[in-house]
Formats: structure tokens, sequence, C-alpha cells
């Protein structure tokens, strides 16, 4: 391979086991160290320059033997990421009091991916300081070789792959200028690896289709849920429920009416961005918001659909559930698609899940926010707080506009 450079690792190169000082045969698969010393020291391997992927905790190098893996951060210091949020959450509490544990769960889990990351790429910005010679010697490192790779599979841009020693199972994501030299290599060394097509199309895959489609179900089942007949019970729990919620906002201020509608809305958004578990916390947010409409039909001797469509006419009903549905994507993605970073991409901050998922928080808070203060509004003006819609349209299409320039910034 070309711009390659030696290193001495104490690794049987057929098999990757470890080699003693002047060990001329591997006791693990008996190969002949011999033959390789001959051209230099014992275990020497061609490392080829800067081709290299980042998996979990991991450092990949690809090189002509197999793979050099280099571990990135101790265990120790990970666990450190999961214990520094707590005096935050902690402060947390204190500024919002939402009630809800999920709120506090789902910040822990931000802060803690922040500081994973945060700390993998200290650790990473140290290694690219080196040459390929220097990590190849780093303890703890070590070597997969070709040969004990019996199954890999690649997408054209992640690499998954189990070896036989000790039955040990990596992926690596690659930057995308490097995917044809994992191609070759994997052809060359005469490793097996089948092409891991995409289970869905990559327009299903993105971030904003994903939270289209979530947004159109939550409003499926809230809609349902509005229309259909209560089951036995539950037309007084909901009724309950309503009274609790209308007497937390009667008579009180401008500012308490807004601090009770947006630390309730904050608890169904960010509850719901707890990884997985969030979208059946926000299904159920769904399901009683529908019911507590229902409550109000009954109540107000209104058909529900009238209700529904007396909400839907009004832009915070439509702000409010659009924040739900990006929390919940968010906490899917942050430990699932967004997870799998190509190293040039990691070294920028935006492009890390955890920075995603944080703004995704963030930007539902806002969202939120707006919300908040629009429903307020209808307290004092009615059903004439239809006529937010066109500040809010304006401004919606500066933002759009924004966007667009920026992207244009990008592309030249």
């Amino acid at each position: 391979m070309p711009n390659e450079v030696h290193a001495v690792l104490n690794y049987c190169p057929n098999c990757g086991a470890p080699l003693a000082v002047g060990q001329n045969f591997c006791k693990s698969c008996g190969f002949d160290i011999r033959g390789r010393t001959k051209a230099g020291d014992a275990g020497a391997l061609s490392v080829a320059s800067a081709v290299y992927g980042l998996g979990r905790n991991t450092l990949l190098y690809l090189v002509p033997e197999g793979f050099l893996g280099i571990k990135i951060r101790s265990s120790m210091v990970l666990l450190l990421a999961f214990l520094l949020p707590m005096p935050f959450l902690a402060g947390i509490y204190y500024v919002i009091e939402a009630g809800a544990l999920a709120v506090y769960f789902t910040l822990w889990v931000a802060a803690s991916l922040l500081l994973y990351d945060e700390f993998r790429w200290r650790r990473l910005r140290d290694f690219y300081k080196h040459s390929p010679n220097d990590l190849a010697a780093t303890e703890g490192s070590w070597l997969v070789p070709w040969r004990s790779i019996r199954m890999a599979d690649w997408n054209g841009r992640t690499l998954w792959f189990s070896s036989n020693d000790p039955g040990r199972k990596l992926s690596a994501t690659f930057d995308q200028k490097d995917s044809s030299v994992v191609e070759s290599t994997l052809t060359s060394w005469g490793v097996r690896y089948s092409w891991r097509p995409p289970r869905f199309p990559p327009f299903f895959t993105r971030f904003s289709t994903l939270v289209v489609l979530m947004f159109v179900a939550s409003q499926a089942i809230l809609i349902l849920a509005a229309i259909l007949p209560f089951f036995p019970g539950e037309a007084q729990i909901y009724t309950t429920i309503l009274n609790n919620t209308r007497s937390q906002v009667t008579g009180a201020s401008f500012f308490d009416e807004f601090r009770a509608i947006f630390l309730n809305n904050i608890q169904v958004a960010w509850g719901g961005a707890v990884p997985f578990l969030g979208i059946l916390s926000s299904g159920l947010a769904s399901y009683n918001t529908g019911r507590v409409i229902q409550a109000i039909a009954i109540g107000d001797q209104f058909p529900s659909s009238l209700v529904l469509a007396s909400l839907y006419i009004l832009p915070h009903t439509w702000i409010e559930e659009s924040s739900y549905p990006i929390a919940t994507v968010a906490g899917i993605l942050a430990v699932t698609r967004w997870r799998s970073v190509a190293p040039d991409q990691f070294s920028r901050r935006v492009n890390r899940g955890s920075t995603k998922f944080a703004l995704a928080l963030g930007g539902a808070a806002l969202i939120l926010t707006i919300a908040g203060f629009s429903e307020v509004l209808v307290s004092y003006i009615g059903y004439g707080a239809v006529t937010l819609w066109v500040p809010l349209g304006v401004g919606y299409y500066l933002l759009m506009m924004r966007n667009r320039r920026h992207k244009r910034q990008l592309s030249t």
C-alpha cells in the first residue's frame, strides 16, 4: 500500500496473539515469526497512513494484516461522564421544578452524552498528534488479523465485523473519502464481506421525515381518543384531571398561567425524549390529551369534533404538538444512528449526536415557550388569537430564508 510506515508490535501477524521478546514461534497458532524478522523487527506491521475509523470507544486503524484497535478512553473516565451531571440536575430541579422524573433522566442522558463525546474527542485529539508508529505501541492496543474475521458487513460508511479472537465484535465508521480504500483493502486481503443495504429508503430515516411521521401518528392517537367513547371509569378520571388543570390557571396572573402551561408541556416533551421508552410516553400523552378534550366536550355539551376543530384553528395547538415528536425522535437517534460518526465529522461538535440531541431538547423548549405565550393569550383575547398566525407565519418564512442562505454559503 502507498505511504506505508512500519511499527513494532508485540503481536503475532497471523492470529494477533501477544508475543514475548525473542520469541520465534507463536504459542497460539505456531506461526514462524523468524520469516518476519528478516525484513525487520519481530511482529512488524505496515500501517496505512491516516486510514482509520471511529467506533463507540475505539479507534481502528486499517493495516494490511488486519485492524489495529486502540481504546480511546478508560472505563473510569467514561463512568465519570455519567456521574458529573448529577449536581447539574440538582440545580435544574430548582429552576424548573418539574415533577416528572423522566425530565431529569432525559437531561442526565443529554449531559452525559455531551461529556462522553468531549472526553473522547480530547483523547482523539492527542492520538492525531502522533504517528501510527506511536499509536501501534500504545498500551491497550490490539490486532485483529484478517484471517480471524469471520463475518463483515459494509454499508459504504460503517463496517461491522466479528472475530474469532475472542469472539470480538466491532464496528467503525470511516470518512467518506476513505470508503474506496476500505473496500479495496477488504477485497485485496481476501476478507469476505456483504453489502448491508439500508432497511428503509434514506428519505424515511431523515430526522425531519421521522418527526413528520411521529407527528401524524400522535395526532391520530389524539383524535381517536377524543372521539371514541370512554372506557368504564375513564370519564371520572379525566374529568378530575381537567378540573385540577383548570384550578391551576383560574385567576392566575399572566406569568403564573404561562409557567403552569410550560411546565406541563416541557414534562411531556422531555419525558418523550427518553430513548425508546419515550415513544410510549409520547403516545400516552397524546391519548390523555384526547381524553381530556372529550371531557371538555362533555362538560360544555359540545361535540368532540367541534372542540377539536376549535383547537386546531389556533396556532398554539400546532406549535405545541410539533415539539413533542422533535424531542421523541431525537431521543431515539441520539443512541442509534447519531452515534455512528466518522472521525472528520466528530472533530466538529455540531456533528456529534450528543450535540444534536441537546439542540433538539433546547429547540423543543423554545417552541413550547412560544406555544405557552400563545395559549395564555387565548385567555385574554379568545379566538382573536387566530391572528397570531400572521406574525408566526412571517417568522417561519424568515427563518427558512435564513437557513437557505446558510446552506448556499456552505455549498460555495
